[in-house]
């Protein structure tokens, strides 16, 4: 499969053109001229004067494996969009480690070397947060020291994380199992931190069960209370149900007429693109549109003041429906050399309108 490269240009231009283009078409005429004017405009901001032809098309896997690293970019640029727009919180914090000479309560296996590694609630980490990640720092080093033989078929290779309850000898709960690297210091906790700080218990507890002995290895410190514990990073952000909630009443409604989100969706199959654009299959076209009315989703003072000049005069035009908020999108599609290129446009999906 070739190998991406990455390109983040500008929109302006092509949100100038879409923004003339009638999402309601009048009929078959005027939606083909709606089309050939989304398409003209996306190849200008692709830097392409016709569609390209692809001469080695994608076998099956080398589609699998290009749509993979599609989802990973688009997780990763709406996550950093999210934390840019909300911001994020990290916690450093010293959870306690035990360790356990007879093995997990219940367990009717030989015990490996088992730690019990505790959290307690604090009122920094209460339940309307969402973890973005939660990392415990393991080791001192990496774990290739020169008296690690890598052939040393003993040396422990995995860590069992299991989910353990307070006062009661039930069997534990197994959480996840890793392979451990020789590179990595630390160890992703992001789910069972995740879901404790959703409930209402007051401390997580854990197991960390290792196949072989690596106390001589671990990155502990002694707490204050004469404990021994290690470092856990916890990136959070204020839960998000609030944006969304308001996203959802941007949506234009029936009958309604006021500044408003109007949806297109354009198929790039439908358009006879599927051979070059390899992702998304479709683009989510929005339109700002409607009136504005006194006071309604004013962008400003100006925009307020613009409505009354106009509302006295009329020689001063009534504010606009226009874009307030945008998400990126991006496009993994072959260019004229033939290689898979991956672009970012930051302002290409209106997400919110108001009146300027």
């Amino acid at each position: 499969m070739p190998r991406p490269q990455y390109l983040i240009p500008g929109l302006a231009v092509v949100m100038a053109l879409l923004s003339m283009v009638d999402p309601r078409p009048s009929g078959g005429r005027a939606s083909q001229l709606q089309l050939e004017a989304i398409k003209q405009s996306l190849l200008e901001r692709l830097g392409l004067e016709r569609p390209p032809v692809v001469r080695q098309p994608l076998d099956q896997d080398g589609l699998q494996r290009a749509h993979q690293v599609y989802r990973e970019m688009l997780a990763q640029f709406r996550a950093n969009r999210t934390a840019a727009e909300l911001g994020t919180t990290v916690h450093l914090l010293r959870p306690k480690l035990k360790h356990v000479a007879e093995g997990p309560p219940g367990r009717l296996e030989a015990p490996g070397h088992f730690y019990t590694l505790e959290l307690p609630r604090t009122a920094s980490l209460h339940q309307n947060l969402l973890v973005l990640r939660a990392e415990l720092q393991l080791f001192k080093e990496a774990l290739n020291w020169p008296d690690i033989s890598r052939s040393n078929s003993t040396w422990a290779t995995r860590v069992n994380i299991y989910k353990l309850v307070d006062g009661e000898s039930l069997a534990p709960k197994l959480l996840a199992s890793y392979v451990l690297s020789r590179t990595s210091l630390t160890l992703d906790l992001r789910d069972p931190v995740d879901h404790w700080m959703a409930g209402p218990e007051q401390r997580l507890l854990l197991g960390l069960e290792f196949s072989a002995d690596v106390s001589p290895l671990l990155a502990t410190t002694t707490t204050a209370e004469g404990t021994e514990a290690l470092s856990l990073e916890v990136a959070t952000q204020e839960h998000v149900r609030v944006r969304k909630a308001r996203q959802l009443n941007e949506e234009c409604g029936k009958g309604d007429g006021k500044c408003c989100l109007r949806s297109l969706k354009v198929s790039f199959e439908d358009i006879g693109w599927s051979d070059w654009v390899v992702a998304p299959s479709s683009y989510s076209m929005k339109f700002c549109e409607g009136s504005c009315p006194q006071n309604y989703k004013p962008a400003s003072i100006h925009a307020q003041i613009k409505y009354r000049l106009h509302s006295l005069s009329g020689e001063t035009p009534a504010p606009c429906c226009v874009p307030a908020a945008y998400e990126p999108m991006v496009v993994m599609h072959f260019g004229t050399e033939g290689k898979l290129v991956t672009q970012l446009f930051q302002d290409m999906i209106v997400t919110r309108c108001h009146c300027a």
